[in-house]
């Protein structure tokens, strides 16, 4: 059974466009980013064989659309 499931790629996903830099000229601080995100997708998929690496990465990006469907999101609006 899988810790992790869609809610919660969705969630982090969120997040990591909040973390997002926006100071593109910092390479450092950019390749920290993907270093997370390159390390959440191994997690995920070495939790779930179904998990979907390139939609995740995908996710992570500004702009991308996520829908959170959470009790958690109506929390937050």
């Amino acid at each position: 059974m899988t810790k992790f499931a869609k809610r919660h790629y969705e969630a982090i996903a969120l997040a990591m466009h909040e973390a997002y830099p926006m100071n593109w000229n910092d390479p450092a601080r950019l390749g920290g980013w993907r270093a997370v995100r390159h390390e959440l997708a191994n997690l995920f998929a070495g939790d779930n064989p179904r998990f979907n690496r390139e939609r995740f990465v995908a996710a992570c990006e500004p702009g991308a659309n996520v829908k959170l469907r959470t009790r958690y999101a109506i929390a937050a609006e």
